[in-house]
């Protein structure tokens, strides 16, 4: 994706990707919280993509982009879950790697990517799902597809919408006699998915 403009004004979603950005390089120890409340203050007092450049411009990964990096990122470690008669959520502002690697045995992994703070263009998710169960639940403009799975005894349902140039997840791996569930969020009155 290209810079934008810096003179175009800026949505309040790419608001919020910027202060989802600064919040993760707070927690990585390069921002102080002072700083973060600062800089989130003037995120959202911005109107042009020039004025949020400024707040970006010390930190790793491209600089000012509020898009998801596509070259030179920074490097994510491969996350590796493997729960044994548990569950496991990742929700709300977490880094993705570009690698994610599942092997429950008796348990649940919830993966939220809804307010995930994205490192690449596309995710691989290798399982090796042994009577477990696996939801995915993906942002606006992202999709999943099923890039070759061996099933024995298990399932896969793909619930989502397919549209939008967002990031990628490519799921691949092994489903012993466990549920795949892949869906957008769903928003009826009060109840949200």
């Amino acid at each position: 994706m290209t810079t934008p403009d810096p003179n175009v004004r800026i949505s309040n979603a790419e608001r919020d990707a910027v202060v989802r950005r600064l919040h993760a390089a707070t927690e990585e120890g390069r921002l102080e919280l002072d700083e973060f409340a600062e800089r989130s203050r003037r995120v959202y007092e911005a109107k042009t993509y020039a004025e949020v450049e400024r707040l970006l411009t010390d930190l790793p990964e491209e600089r000012g982009a509020v898009a998801i990096p596509t070259a030179g990122a920074r490097e994510v470690p491969e996350l590796r879950l493997a729960p044994k008669h548990s569950k496991v959520v990742r929700e709300g502002d977490w880094t993705v790697p570009s690698r994610i690697a599942l092997g429950p045995k008796h348990s649940r992994i919830v993966l939220d990517f809804r307010q995930a703070v994205f490192t690449t263009r596309e995710v691989e998710i290798e399982v090796n799902l042994t009577h477990s169960g696996l939801t995915v639940i993906l942002p606006e403009g992202a999709s999943a597809s099923d890039e070759g799975i061996d099933f024995e005894g298990g399932r896969m349902r793909d619930k989502t919408r397919r549209r939008g140039d967002g990031p990628r997840i490519r799921i691949s791996g092994r489903n012993v006699y466990s549920q795949i569930k892949v869906v957008n969020e769903r928003r009826f009155l009060w109840w949200r998915w």
